[in-house]
C-alpha cells in the first residue's frame, strides 16, 4: 500500500502532466509545487520562542518565525534538504530534513546566544545560566557544523584556549570522550578552568549522548566546590551539528602542508576554509599527523579577513576519565 505522502506526490505529478502535455517535469518544475512542508520551531537555550528568526532551506525557500517562534518551509522535490536558522545575537543552527518522510513534521531548532569571548570566565558570569549549551557551541560546533574532522578515541581529550578578535584569551576549556557503552551511547566531558588558575576546574559537565551523538539523554554538572548535580534533560534540548562529508572537506581544503604554531607547539596542517554565511567563514587547521583527537589543532570564525573568535590547541591526551562518577 502507498503512503499518503506517496499518493499525494503521484497525484501532483499526474496533474502536472495534464497541464504540460505529456512532458515529465524536471526537478526545477517540481520545486515550484510545494506539496511537502515542515514547521521549524525556533527557541532559545531556555526553551522560549524566538520571533523573527530567518529560516532558509537549500531549495531556495525562506521564511521567518511568527510570534510563537514557528516558521513553515515548503518543498516541491523529494530527497534530502538542508535547513539553516539565523537570528540576531544567536549562534546559527543547521539541520537536515528528508522529503517526503518528514512531511508535516515539526522540528525544533534551539539557538544559543552569542557570548563575548572576553566574558567567558566565572568571575563575570551569572552562575545560574545554563552553561553547557554555550560551551558546546565553542567546543563541538562551528556555525552548526561539527568541528571534528577525525574521530576521538575512547579516552581522547583536547584542551583549548578561546581568544577574541584582539587575540586576548577569554577562557581555557577541555573536552574528552570518556566512554562508549555497549548500547552505543557515549559519555563526553567538558571542563572550564578558573581564570586565575588554568589547571583548576571551575565547571565540569559530563553528558551522555545517544548512539551517534544524535541527542543528549543525560547530564551531570559540577560548579566550583559544589556537589555534582543530575541536570534535567528534555526532548529537543540538543541540536546535533551537521557532519561534514569527506568530499566537502576535500573541496574546502585551500592549503596543504603548512606550518601552524599553537600553544601546544608547531604542527604541519591543511587549511580547510568554508563560507558559512554572507561574509562569514569558518577555518579549520587539520593536522596531517593522526596524534591529535579530532584532527583539528586550530579553528577560527572570520568576518571577511577579521577574526571574530578562535580556538587553539593547548594540550591533548588519551587518558580522559570521569570526575563526577557518572558511570
Amino acid at each position: 500500500m502507498f503512503s499518503d505522502a506517496k499518493i499525494t506526490l503521484s497525484l501532483s505529478i499526474l496533474i502536472l502532466l495534464g497541464f504540460t502535455g505529456c512532458m515529465v517535469p524536471g526537478a526545477s518544475m517540481l520545486n515550484q509545487v510545494p506539496i511537502n512542508s515542515v514547521q521549524i520551531g525556533v527557541v532559545d537555550q531556555e526553551g522560549y520562542p524566538i520571533q523573527g528568526a530567518q529560516v532558509e532551506a537549500s531549495n531556495g525557500r525562506q521564511s521567518s518565525t511568527d510570534v510563537n517562534g514557528v516558521a513553515t518551509i515548503r518543498f516541491g522535490t523529494v530527497g534530502v534538504h538542508n535547513i539553516s536558522v539565523y537570528a540576531d545575537n544567536y549562534m546559527p543552527n543547521n539541520m537536515v530534513v528528508t522529503m517526503p518522510s518528514d512531511n508535516g513534521s515539526t522540528l525544533t531548532a534551539r539557538l544559543t546566544g552569542e557570548v563575548e569571548v572576553g566574558a567567558l570566565n566565572f568571575g563575570g558570569m551569572n552562575m545560574g545560566v545554563n552553561m553547557y549549551p554555550m560551551m558546546f557551541n565553542y567546543l563541538f560546533t562551528g556555525y552548526g557544523y561539527e568541528l571534528e574532522v577525525e574521530d576521538y578515541p575512547e579516552g581522547g581529550w583536547t584542551k583549548w584556549q578561546i581568544s577574541d578578535n584582539e587575540g586576548e584569551v577569554g577562557a581555557v576549556m577541555k573536552k574528552g570522550f570518556l566512554k562508549k557503552l555497549k548500547n552505543g551511547q557515549q559519555w563526553w566531558q567538558i571542563i572550564m578552568y578558573n581564570e586565575d588558575d588554568r589547571e583548576e576546574p571551575a565547571y565540569v559537565a559530563e553528558v551522555l549522548f545517544a548512539e551517534d551523538r544524535q541527542q543528549i539523554v543525560r547530564m551531570r554538572e559540577k560548579m566550583g566546590d559544589s556537589e555534582p548535580q543530575e541536570k534535567p534533560v528534555s526532548e529537543g534540548w540538543y541540536s546535533q551539528p551537521q557532519q561534514l562529508t569527506e568530499e566537502s572537506i576535500e573541496g574546502a581544503t585551500t592549503e596543504r602542508g603548512i606550518s601552524v604554531t599553537v600553544p601546544k607547539g608547531s604542527f604541519t596542517a591543511d587549511l580547510i576554509d568554508f563560507g558559512v554565511a554572507p561574509d562569514i567563514s569558518l577555518k579549520l587547521w587539520k593536522a596531517t599527523s593522526e596524534e591529535v583527537p579530532g584532527g583539528v589543532i586550530k579553528s577560527a570564525t572570520m568576518e571577511n579577513e577579521e577574526v571574530i573568535s578562535s580556538l587553539e590547541l593547548v594540550d591533548h591526551g588519551t587518558d580522559a576519565e570521569t570526575i563526577l562518577n557518572s558511570y
